[in-house]
């Protein structure tokens, strides 16, 4: 187990500061338990893990329309997160044990919490905060199963879950009276409305970086399908859309681009603010990304994506609302196929393959 001493030092510590061996309101006081007053939702990871946490955040404000919840979050979302209608208030962690302190303080400033729902956090520091903060009751949903030191802290934790993230998320909170039958994901601030443009204006948005290299598909094959699809269709552009960090991304893609067409390429990567990159994925006409934070925005908005799968399940964080209006290529990966056991097992997927579902599926080429 990852970490293990961590746990145990967690549980030592908690078992002297609380005075108690685990949590600190049993389970079956719990169902007597009608309202709570004082919620916090913790959702302190990567931009995709907030949004298949939305539709979770979403069912307990419906739940509890009158009880004060408060995110905690990372500080990098600030102004995507802020004004969300889910949420009374905004507290920001960097999931650090030094900045404990400062977090558990804020956390107190409306009382003690009733209930601490940990969707996606950073363990052991992210229920160690819940309890010191005083939250009578835990939801946690864990990653890894059977751990002890930390879920004997825990009201209610998922346990060999095997679907999709959202559901997981929805399924935490189903013991609290929520209504769970809405899994779609939203933005915590609807974008402005769409511009119209002509039937044969098509804007096709390229997401190509990602959490890790190896789920990058190269830039390459993203030219590929830029070269074909400009060639064909006078009238579409491309844009393209990544965080700061993605910006060495760029180059090698331009570089592939027949000169004739680059024109029609328009890079957005490192220029927006999140809020902006809302607004930029909502004009799209089609998105083509991996497993990526924009992927999810993309399906909040109900924009059509082609999504590209190899390393990851989709059947765990492809699209799970909409799904008529998106694809996803599954690469698999064998002995037989070169690279595809490696770093490189993007490359399973081609740009053929690729071409050929916007071809079929999508008006993009028209």
């Amino acid at each position: 187990m990852r970490k293990r001493w961590k746990f145990r030092a967690v549980d030592l510590f908690l078992r002297l500061y609380t005075g108690q061996k685990g949590r600190l309101a049993s389970r079956d006081s719990f169902f007597q338990e009608q309202q709570f007053a004082n919620i916090v939702i913790y959702s302190t990871t990567a931009l995709g893990d907030f949004m298949m946490n939305t539709p979770a955040i979403r069912a307990v404000r419906q739940r509890f329309p009158d009880a004060i919840i408060t995110l905690v979050a990372h500080q990098k979302f600030r102004d995507f997160m802020e004004g969300g209608e889910d949420w009374d208030r905004v507290v920001y962690w960097n999931s650090k044990v030094k900045t404990l302190p400062v977090l558990i303080k804020e956390l107190k400033e409306k009382g003690k919490p009733d209930l601490a729902l940990i969707l996606h956090s950073h363990e052991p520091y992210d229920y160690l905060s819940a309890v010191m903060s005083g939250a009578k009751y835990i939801f946690r949903d864990n990653y890894s199963d059977d751990n002890p030191w930390r879920d004997r802290w825990l009201t209610n934790f998922t346990y060999g879950f095997k679907g999709h993230l959202v559901q997981r998320k929805l399924e935490l909170i189903a013991p609290l009276g929520c209504d769970i039958s809405n899994g779609a994901m939203k933005v915590p601030r609807p974008p402005i409305a769409k511009v119209a443009k002509s039937d044969n204006q098509k804007i096709i948005g390229f997401q190509m970086g990602a959490s890790s290299a190896e789920r990058c598909w190269p830039a390459e094959s993203f030219a590929d399908v830029a070269n074909t699809l400009l060639k064909e269709n006078p009238q579409a552009s491309v844009v393209l859309i990544g965080g700061p960090g993605e910006k060495h991304l760029e180059n090698p893609f331009i570089e592939k681009v027949e000169p004739t067409l680059r024109a029609r390429i328009h890079s957005q990567i490192g220029k927006t603010t999140l809020p902006g990159l809302i607004e930029t994925i909502n004009t799209f006409d089609v998105m083509l990304t991996g497993d990526t934070g924009p992927l999810h925005v993309a399906i909040a908005l109900q924009v059509p994506t082609l999504s590209l799968f190899v390393t990851e399940e989709p059947s765990s964080s492809g699209p799970y609302q909409d799904r008529e209006i998106h694809q996803v290529l599954y690469g698999v990966r064998m002995a037989l196929k070169p690279g595809s056991l490696s770093g490189e097992a993007m490359k399973t997927i081609t740009s053929a393959q690729v071409i050929a579902c916007l071809r079929n599926e999508f008006s993009i080429f028209c």
